[in-house]
């Protein structure tokens, strides 16, 4: 099937990147422009399980009866809970201490990183947020695209039936760490080599164009957006999009938001959550 879309959200109840105030505008958003959404929910949030913040739960269930889905963002967020992120994350200006810890402490997170505690991360994490909205999580996305070959392999053994951590498209974060370079190819054959499994489907994003998007860089984040739209749908792979919760919001004048409006008159598809995709795809 061509021409599949799924406009994606990240760190929804993480506490810092996410209100319930910029949730209900992103959901408005998505009614306006009749989109639907995956909604990435980080189960625990500086020690609030999601099942016990009634307003984020009475959302989500309401997004839920809107056509939207939830999907599971991490356990806690935090940055190396199941892996570790990719270089161009962990070169990014914020994440000095995230840096620093892990050339400290490599050896040590390779041991944590087993198949039976990544597994048992997992279930915790999905278990918090089925009961939180009363239905089955079917997606995963781990935070800061973190991986580890045995996270790949606790993934489809937890019997998820997709996973989202991978990406396609570097060029994004290109951008905010300062670095000019042409966008990376995208290809069929790409997609086929970031497929980790037999029983469960890999989605790699393409990146985030609005983080925190500042004017002076808002005509080469669309012109990134229009590029990587046109190179999925040529490929016919799925092109799924991210932002973040308070970041799309919190850029120069209301940017993310009106890059989203920009990009939808070139987007000739139909936004689906990543559920449907996997299931037509």
């Amino acid at each position: 099937m061509k021409n599949l879309w799924s406009f994606t959200v990240d760190d929804i109840g993480f506490d810092g990147y996410s209100t319930e105030k910029q949730l209900n505008n992103i959901l408005d958003f998505c009614d306006e422009y009749k989109m639907k959404s995956t909604l990435f929910v980080v189960p625990v949030s500086d020690g609030k399980r999601m099942d016990k913040r009634p307003e984020y739960v009475a959302i989500l269930r309401d997004a839920i009866k809107r056509g939207h889905e939830v999907a599971q963002h991490g356990i806690e967020h935090d940055r190396f809970e199941i892996g570790i992120p990719p270089e161009m994350i962990m070169m990014l200006p914020h994440e000095g201490p995230a840096r620093k810890f892990l050339a400290e402490n490599r050896d040590k997170l390779a041991a944590e990183h087993t198949i039976e505690k990544i597994r048992k991360k997992l279930r915790l994490g999905r278990d918090i947020l089925e009961n939180a909205i009363g239905k089955s999580v079917q997606g995963f996305r781990s935070p800061a695209l973190q991986s580890c070959k045995n996270m790949f392999i606790a993934l489809p053994e937890e019997k998820y039936k997709y996973d989202s951590s991978t990406y396609l498209q570097k060029a994004g974060w290109d951008l905010l760490n300062g670095i000019e370079g042409e966008p990376q190819k995208i290809t069929m054959d790409r997609f086929n080599s970031l497929q980790k499994s037999t029983t469960m489907k890999e989605f790699p994003l393409t990146t985030d164009y609005t983080w925190y998007l500042k004017k002076e860089n808002f005509d080469k984040a669309l012109g990134l957006a229009i590029h990587d739209y046109e190179a999925c749908m040529d490929a016919q792979i799925p092109y799924i999009s991210l932002c973040h919760v308070g970041p799309i919001h919190e850029g120069d004048d209301d940017l993310g938001f009106e890059l989203y409006r920009r990009l939808l008159t070139h987007i000739n598809a139909k936004s689906l959550t990543l559920s449907e995709i996997n299931e037509v795809f």
